[in-house]
């Protein structure tokens, strides 16, 4: 079986016959693909691309997943979007398999892809929005060095699946300790999706070595080793900074647990994503090349400050 999709047809998208009560169907349906393993970062895209969907007369279909499935799940949703009609898809891939097996399908149908959240403008996939993932992993870096006085022992935790977006964040990471000569890497961990497997990765990591501060690379293993911190009592002692802005990652923040957040606009991800597909559509001129999009390094300091609302925050309207 694929993964569950859950369909949602916007309310706001179809435009009314107000005369003769009947209403224009939309030109479109454009189907979001949501990124698995994701959390809020799947509702915040969706969100996105409601706002944008409205905007445009489109109807949004939006496929999203179960904790435990994964990238053959996503893979088997967006094919059957494309089977089941969509006229574009937006995609946040969850590897490079499932991008060109899909670009492959929606190509020879002639159905445009828009990666989100990955920068491979592979054959098939005609525009693309992204980060800049070493810069980000530099801000992680940068945040992590300031906070243990440029000195000490660090780990970083990363993820247990393939994702070159993730490579590039530790490379942007380790780029930055190169610049801070008394700051040490030591053996780091890996987990996956489940919390108590990153927990247990954490507890490992913290066994095997002493260290100062550690960078999660996802949202599931800065959740895990705060777990950890707490368990060992060392919760603000021990200087974490994570990727994401899950609402938990969130509430730690606020606590002092974890210390610095790299936070991207995932509203965002998905407006531009549905924005750049209708001009596909509609035979206008995307880019060319990745819309990149800026990244944020956030604290409990700043987290309430006017311009860092919308990008914490895009539930609440």
């Amino acid at each position: 079986m694929g993964g569950a999709i859950w369909i949602t047809g916007l309310t706001g998208c179809l435009t009314s016959d107000i005369d003769s009560g009947k209403p224009e169907p939309p030109a479109h349906t454009i189907a979001l693909i949501a990124p698995v393993h994701a959390g809020e970062q799947g509702d915040a895209m969706r969100l996105g691309a409601e706002a944008a969907a409205k905007e445009f007369g489109i109807q949004l279909q939006y496929a999203s997943f179960k904790p435990n499935e994964d990238a053959s799940e996503q893979l088997a949703a967006a094919l059957r979007m494309v089977e089941e009609g969509s006229s574009a898809i937006l995609i946040d891939p969850a590897n490079e398999h499932v991008l060109e097996q899909l670009a492959a399908v929606a190509s020879a149908k002639g159905v445009p892809v828009v990666a989100l959240n990955d920068e491979r403008l592979i054959k098939g996939v005609q525009s693309a929005i992204t980060v800049d993932h070493v810069e980000a992993g530099r801000q992680a870096g940068e945040a992590l060095a300031k906070l243990i006085d440029d000195k000490g022992t660090v780990a970083i935790m990363r993820s247990d699946r393939t994702d070159p977006d993730l490579d590039l964040r530790e490379a942007g990471i380790r780029e930055s300790f190169a610049r801070h000569p008394s700051i040490r890497i030591a053996e780091s961990a890996s987990c996956g999706n489940l919390r108590d497997a990153c927990w247990n990765a954490a507890k490992g990591m913290l066994d095997a070595s002493p260290i100062d501060g550690a960078i999660a690379l996802e949202s599931g293993a800065s959740l895990g080793l705060a777990d950890e911190a707490k368990r060992r009592g060392e919760a603000g002692n021990l200087k974490i900074v994570a990727f994401g802005s899950q609402v938990e990652q969130l509430s730690l923040l606020q606590d002092g647990v974890i210390h610095q957040l790299v936070v991207q606009n995932d509203f965002s991800f998905g407006y531009i994503g549905l924005e750049q597909a209708v001009a596909l559509l509609t035979g206008k001129e995307t880019p060319g090349h990745p819309t990149m999009l800026g990244t944020k390094v956030v604290n409990a300091d700043n987290m309430f400050w006017m311009n860092n609302q919308k990008l914490l925050f895009p539930f609440v309207q």
